[in-house]
């Protein structure tokens, strides 16, 4: 399949991350076969993936094209050159960065995943509140994050699960907070209420790109103190004990407040629908230009 995005989480950390397994599902399914299939035409997708690092690794493509891919990690000083069709980019920042028009910053992607699940009403909602953590904070806060939400009796969702199942949990929840960025898209494509909070990887530019994409005025809600899970041999965890239940109880009351008081974000049927819109529009020139 010739589509680029990152796809090093199974190799590199044994895991999943949502935001990346669903370039396959459905860039598969809006782009024509013989794109998928081609040897010379390469289609970057969803994700931060627009860096030097990732620049040079489809060079070897005769054609590079863009769909809704976010500037962010790592230096950008490579030009794209005139093999590059940059069609359109997940938000205005990340067309600033690469000199493009701002009409070139349309919406990450993502999106469009409300066009293949089903968006249910306020009222067939079963799950009260779900919490995701960034994939990241997981790995190393997993444990007592998961203790301390499961005690408020709130749903913790974790980004390494089965995408359709990812999807599914999402789509049945009344409101969800997030530190993962692709649970907030979701969840606003979704029509799912929610609130975006930092705890260890909060990236300020790629969210600005994407709420700016979407009308909305940046904004997060910080939880604290860092919780870590415990450490190994077990006499040290044990002399820690004390300490980290005390914080996990403080992270625990930062959790509950903001549950019960942050205001959600949804950005509006009209702005979503247009981006909708207009993501087609790229993809029909793709299907179009290349197929």
């Amino acid at each position: 399949m010739a589509i680029y995005y990152f796809d090093r989480h199974p190799k590199d950390f044994n895991s999943r991350n949502f935001g990346d397994d669903i370039n396959p599902f459905l860039l598969g399914r809006l782009f024509n076969d013989s794109i998928l299939e081609s040897t010379k035409v390469c289609v970057l997708g969803i994700g931060t993936i627009i860096n030097d690092e990732h620049i040079r690794a489809v060079q070897g493509f005769e054609k590079k094209v863009v769909f809704s891919s976010g500037v962010g990690y790592g230096e950008l000083t490579e030009n794209l050159d005139a093999s590059w069709d940059v069609v359109c980019v997940r938000g205005p920042r990340s067309a600033e960065s690469l000199s493009l028009p701002a009409e070139k910053g349309i919406c990450d992607g993502a999106v469009l995943l409300s066009d293949y699940f089903p968006v249910r009403p306020a009222a067939d909602r079963d799950i009260g509140v779900t919490f995701i953590p960034h994939v990241a904070t997981h790995w190393s806060s997993g444990k007592p994050l998961s203790r301390a939400v499961h005690a408020l009796g709130i749903n913790y969702l974790t980004p390494d699960v089965e995408p359709e199942r990812f999807i599914e949990q999402v789509s049945r929840s009344r409101l969800v907070i997030t530190e993962a960025m692709h649970g907030a898209i979701l969840s606003d494509t979704m029509r799912v209420p929610w609130v975006p909070v930092s705890i260890r990887y909060h990236l300020n530019f790629k969210w600005i790109d994407w709420f700016e994409s979407m009308g909305l005025n940046y904004q997060t809600r910080h939880i604290k103190p860092i919780l870590w899970n415990p450490p190994a041999p077990r006499w040290r965890a044990a002399i820690k004990a004390p300490y980290s239940y005390l914080k996990s109880r403080v992270a625990q009351r930062s959790i509950w407040e903001i549950s019960k008081n942050a205001s959600p974000i949804l950005s509006s049927d009209r702005v979503l629908s247009e981006r909708k819109k207009a993501l087609y529009r790229c993809v029909d020139s793709i299907n179009q230009r290349y197929s």
